[in-house]
């Protein structure tokens, strides 16, 4: 899967590239095989809000014109991941199952 990420006020270095790597695509990629590599094209945005904490925004479209969106804000970027990850999981299994 190919995550095109970005960063607000978030400096995007490679330990982070590889935390969303290990956290995000490794796990997502395992619900998505069916798909070809080109129809699995995501966005996440990591930035911080007022408070300091790390707001993510994901999105991918799926076949079907289906829209997987999650978002989730924590105090630190591991936890943040985690969360989406578990969101994105249920969402893409519900839309496996339509």
């Amino acid at each position: 899967m190919n995550i095109q990420i970005t960063g607000d006020n978030f400096e995007l270095t490679d330990a982070v590239k590889k935390l969303v790597d290990e956290k995000i695509n490794q796990k997502l990629e395992k619900f998505l095989t069916t798909f070809a590599p080109e129809m699995k094209t995501a966005t996440l945005r990591i930035e911080y809000d007022k408070l300091k904490n790390v707001h993510l925004r994901f999105d991918i479209y799926l076949p079907g014109k289906e829209k997987i969106f999650s978002e989730t804000t924590h105090k630190f970027l591991e936890s943040a991941l985690i969360d989406l990850e578990d969101q994105l999981e249920r969402q893409i299994k519900k839309y496996r199952d339509l």
